[in-house]
C-alpha cells in the first residue's frame, strides 16, 4: 500500500504528462493567506505547503538528494504559478474535463498502482484527503494535460530526415543478422515505358498473391517465371548478410519476417519478389498490429458529447444498413488527418492510441464497428479492418529515436509556451519567499 497521496499521484503524472511534474493533488485551501495572485485567481499558503510537502515526499521516494530549502521553495512556487496559468488558459480557451474523462483517469491511476478504485478512495481517506478535494485536483491536472496535448504536442512534428540523421551517427547495422533468401526476377527492358513497367509490376503483384494463397509455390514460380540465373534452383540465394545484398533488398528485409514475401521491388535489372526463408542472428521482434478507421466528432462539454454519441449511433446504423463508412468519414469526421483518407488510421501498434480508443478497438472482430467511444479528443466510431503480426525491430529503433527527438522538441516548445503565458499574465507575489 502506498504511504501517501502525494506518492500515489506522482506516479500517475509520469504517465499522463510525460516529463513534467506539477503540484501534488492534496491542495487544502487555506484562504487566510494569499501568496500569489495569478490573473483572477490565487495561490494560497495552504496550497504551497501541500505542494512543498508532496515534492519532498517525491524526492525522497526517488532516493535523490534533497536540494536546499530555499531552492526547493522557489521551484515549488514557480510550478504552482505555471500550473495555475495553464489551468486558467484551459478554461479561457474552452477546454473542459468530462465525468467520463475523470472516470478513465481514475481507472488508470488505480491500475498503475495495482489497486481498485475503492482501495484508492480508502487510501485518500487515510491520508486525510476528501474525495471532493481529490476530484477537483485531478480535474485540474487533466486540464493541464489537455492544454499540453493541444497547444504543445500537436504543434510538434519529427521529420524522417531528422531520424535518419541521428541513425547515421550510430551503428545502424546488426552484424550478426544473416538472411536465407530466395528471389524471383521478372525482366523489364532498359527502354521500357511507364505503362510497360506498370504491366510487369502488376504481373509481379498477381504472382505474389498466387503464392500467398497457395495456388503455386515460390520454388515452382521461380522455376517457371524468373529470369534470374538461379531460377532453376527455385530462386535460392542462400545465406547472406545485409552488406552482401543490394541496398534495395537489404532495406526490404528490415520489415520482413520469416516466410514472408516482399512487395514487388523495382531495380534497373527488373521487378523482384524476395522471400525471407529463415533468419539467424538478431531475433525479430514480432508485435501485433491493427488496421482501423474511425469517424471523430470533437466534443468537450457533456452536452456536446451526448449529442455526438447520439449522432454516431445513427451513423453506425446507417453503415450497418449499407452506407459507405469511408464516404461518411470524409463527409463528417472532424479528424482532418484521417477524414481525407476515408477515416483510415493505418497500422497501429499497442500504445499508439489513447486507452479508451485502444480498448474499444481491441474488443472488435475484423469488420465490426464499435458503439460510440468517448475519449479526450471527442467521440469516435471505430471499424476494425485487419490484424497482423510484423517484425518491428527496425521500426522500434526508429520509433525510439523519433520519440527522443520529439521529447526534446516538446520540452523546448513547452518552455516557450509557459514563458508566453507568463509574459501575458498578471502575477503579483504578495509575500516574498524569505518571509513565508
Amino acid at each position: 500500500m502506498l504511504k501517501s497521496l502525494s506518492a500515489l499521484f506522482a506516479g500517475f503524472l509520469l504517465v499522463i504528462i510525460t516529463s513534467y511534474t506539477f503540484a501534488p493533488v492534496a491542495q487544502a485551501m487555506m484562504l487566510d493567506r494569499v501568496l500569489v495572485v495569478v490573473n483572477d485567481d490565487i495561490i494560497t499558503y495552504g496550497e504551497f505547503q501541500t505542494a512543498l510537502s508532496g515534492m519532498r515526499t517525491k524526492i525522497a521516494a526517488m532516493d535523490e538528494q534533497m536540494p536546499p530549502e530555499s531552492v526547493l521553495e522557489e521551484k515549488v512556487l514557480e510550478q504552482l504559478v505555471y500550473e495555475k496559468l495553464l489551468q486558467l488558459h484551459a478554461i479561457d480557451t474552452g477546454i473542459t474535463v468530462t465525468d467520463a474523462m475523470l472516470d478513465q483517469a481514475m481507472e488508470t491511476l488505480a491500475k498503475q498502482n495495482n489497486m481498485s478504485i475503492p482501495q484508492v478512495m480508502a487510501q485518500l481517506e487515510q491520508d486525510g484527503i476528501s474525495q471532493e478535494e481529490f476530484t477537483a485536483s485531478l480535474k485540474n491536472q487533466l486540464l493541464v494535460q489537455r492544454v499540453i496535448e493541444r497547444d504543445v504536442k500537436q504543434s510538434i512534428s519529427v521529420l524522417d530526415s531528422e531520424v535518419d540523421g541521428v541513425l547515421r551517427n550510430v551503428n545502424s547495422e546488426q552484424p550478426d543478422r544473416i538472411y536465407n533468401l530466395s528471389n524471383i526476377q521478372l525482366a523489364v527492358s532498359e527502354d521500357a515505358t511507364p505503362a510497360e513497367l506498370e504491366k510487369v509490376t502488376s504481373r509481379a503483384q498477381q504472382l505474389r498473391q498466387d503464392i500467398i494463397q497457395g495456388k503455386i509455390s515460390f520454388i515452382v514460380a521461380a522455376q517457371k517465371y524468373s529470369e534470374a540465373g538461379n531460377a532453376a534452383d527455385g530462386g535460392e540465394l542462400g545465406w547472406k548478410k545485409a552488406d552482401q545484398l543490394p541496398a534495395l533488398f537489404a532495406d526490404a528485409l528490415k520489415d520482413m519476417q520469416e516466410g514472408s514475401i516482399s512487395a514487388p521491388l523495382v531495380s534497373p535489372a527488373g521487378i523482384h519478389l524476395l522471400k525471407l526463408n529463415e533468419l539467424k542472428g538478431s531475433k525479430q521482434l514480432l508485435v501485433e498490429q491493427t488496421r482501423a478507421r474511425h469517424i471523430l466528432l470533437r466534443a468537450t462539454t457533456k452536452v456536446d458529447i451526448d449529442h455526438a454519441v447520439s449522432q454516431l449511433q445513427k451513423t453506425r446504423q446507417e453503415i450497418l444498413e449499407g452506407a459507405d463508412f469511408a464516404v461518411i468519414a470524409t463527409d463528417i469526421s472532424q479528424d482532418p488527418g484521417s477524414a481525407v483518407k476515408g477515416g483510415e488510421l493505418g497500422w497501429l501498434s499497442k500504445g499508439e492510441t489513447v486507452p479508451a480508443f485502444e480498448q474499444a478497438m481491441d474488443a472488435l472482430q475484423v469488420g465490426e464497428i464499435s458503439q460510440p467511444v468517448v475519449s479526450q479528443f471527442g467521440v469516435h466510431l471505430i471499424q476494425l479492418q485487419e490484424r497482423r503480426k510484423i517484425d518491428v525491430s527496425e521500426q522500434k529503433r526508429r520509433q525510439a529515436v523519433r520519440q527522443e527527438i520529439g521529447k526534446r522538441k516538446v520540452a523546448e516548445k513547452y518552455d516557450q509556451f509557459l514563458k508566453q503565458l507568463k509574459s501575458r499574465a498578471y502575477i503579483d507575489y504578495r509575500v516574498p519567499l524569505d518571509e513565508i
